[in-house]
């Protein structure tokens, strides 16, 4: 019955249809993207889109392993304390005084934490540590000055490795679907470093007058006691818990083996060795919000494949476009970013890269520049607080909705321009025969 309705309108147009309904859904963001993505995936499957069996399978994908170990693994960090020494050893720096100086430390030290650890669990820990100094600095320190570039840096951070942000590693997992070559860990540097350089420098100079201009509201000195980040201490778990994030890098570079399998090792060990229980690892560690976007947004990847809706859109949007690569590369670009700045990223790469592999096959070259463009797009958020959660938790230092549109849309267009110019460069498309 249910297949025969979208066989009367179309099979790729009725997954059109849906996945349109789910994009907007995520957009309002008024239901957890994850129960969206859930019923997205059923629907798909009980309509035909996509086979049964792949409706749950995004469950025991590789991806989803490997970001469940992840999560664990770094939640150890932050309960041994070692992120934490980070921070005091900011505190505790003799430029603490200096606002900008202080400002581009916290962006360096946040920025590359976020590249291997969960950017909302770093933002969540310096939170309290830009507090800390803000209260103890006799209002030398602004937390409207230093929240907001904390909450960026992590946010581009993300973008830096496979393992930083959940858009890399969703794109990859539909890359091992269609069984084409999948990123390395570090393959996304080349363009996102640049782009991370270019925010620091953007905050250091232009951005830090616009701050001082346009956050024109009274700065909130948060009540946080700097004597608690004192009892911060060194153990052998701190350690251990490090040494494990180096194993799990090391691991995914080296291919020793499944990436999700090198994931969970690392969540086991951690585990075992008593720096998080078992029961925090379930009910602290693992945000299962985002596990269950991971799963669904595999099932509708694959319902746009499988579907044929995909190989449609492509096939508009080279009608439209044309066959200029570096078209396609600007238009893929800005539409990405525009979604990713109202929507999760994780949901943005899995609905547009089916969609961009089938416009490489329309043109004849290797999807890899394509799905990099794609997955790079998804991480640059910065016009508003709402695309990403690491900076939608900056917004208790009081900002507004119109101030990440004033600071924020200058260095997201300078983003898209440098993407735009540094894909192609960087990755030159490779025709097929």
């Amino acid at each position: 019955m249910f297949t025969a309705i979208s066989g009367l309108i179309g099979v790729p147009y009725f997954t059109l249809i849906v996945v349109l309904i789910t994009l907007i859904i995520f957009a309002r963001d008024k239901w957890p993207a994850g129960l969206v993505a859930m019923g997205s995936a059923i629907v798909l499957g009980i309509f035909g889109c996509v086979t049964t069996d792949k409706v749950f399978s995004g469950w025991s994908s590789n991806l989803t392993l490997m970001i469940m170990g992840m999560m664990i693994v770094g939640n150890a960090l932050f309960k041994t304390g070692a992120v934490l020494l980070v921070g005091k050893s900011i505190m505790k720096a003799k430029f603490a005084s200096n606002e900008r100086v202080v400002m581009v430390i916290i962006m360096i030290a946040s920025g590359l934490l976020s590249a291997f650890l969960s950017n909302t669990a770093v933002v969540a820990t310096f939170i309290p540590l830009v507090g800390a100094m803000v209260a103890s600095s006799n209002g030398k320190l602004k937390n409207k000055n230093l929240l907001m570039p904390l909450g960026l840096a992590t946010a581009i951070g993300g973008a830096l490795t496979l393992v930083g942000s959940t858009a890399q590693p969703m794109a990859n997992s539909i890359l091992e679907q269609q069984g084409l070559p999948m990123f390395g860990m570090f393959d996304f540097v080349p363009v996102v470093l640049p782009l991370f350089i270019c925010l620091i420098i953007y905050f250091a100079t232009v951005g830090y007058g616009m701050m001082n201009k346009h956050l024109d509201f009274e700065d909130t000195v948060p009540t946080v006691d700097a004597s608690t980040f004192e009892d911060v201490k060194l153990t052998w778990r701190t350690w251990f818990s490090a040494g494990v994030l180096v194993f799990c890098v090391a691991g995914f570079v080296a291919g020793w083996g499944k990436t999700g399998i090198i994931a969970l090792i690392g969540a086991a060990a951690v585990m075992l060795t008593g720096c998080l229980s078992f029961k925090e690892a379930v009910t602290e560690a693992v945000d299962w919000n985002t596990i269950f976007v991971m799963a669904f947004a595999q099932t509708i990847a694959a319902a746009m494949n499988d579907s044929g809706a995909g190989k449609m859109v492509a096939e508009t949007a080279v009608s439209l476009v044309g066959t200029n690569l570096l078209a396609q590369t600007a238009a893929c670009v800005i539409v990405i970013t525009v979604l990713t700045n109202i929507m999760s990223n994780t949901a943005t790469a899995a609905m547009m890269t089916p969609i961009y592999i089938a416009i490489a096959a329309q043109m004849g070259v290797n999807p890899y520049t394509f799905v990099m463009a794609v997955t790079v797009a998804a991480n640059l958020t910065a016009a508003t607080p709402i695309g990403g959660t690491a900076i939608t938790m900056t917004l208790p230092a009081g900002y507004r909705f119109k101030d990440f549109l004033k600071i924020g849309t200058p260095i997201n267009v300078i983003w898209v321009i440098l993407t735009i110019v540094l894909i192609p460069i960087v990755y030159s498309f490779e025709f097929v025969g």
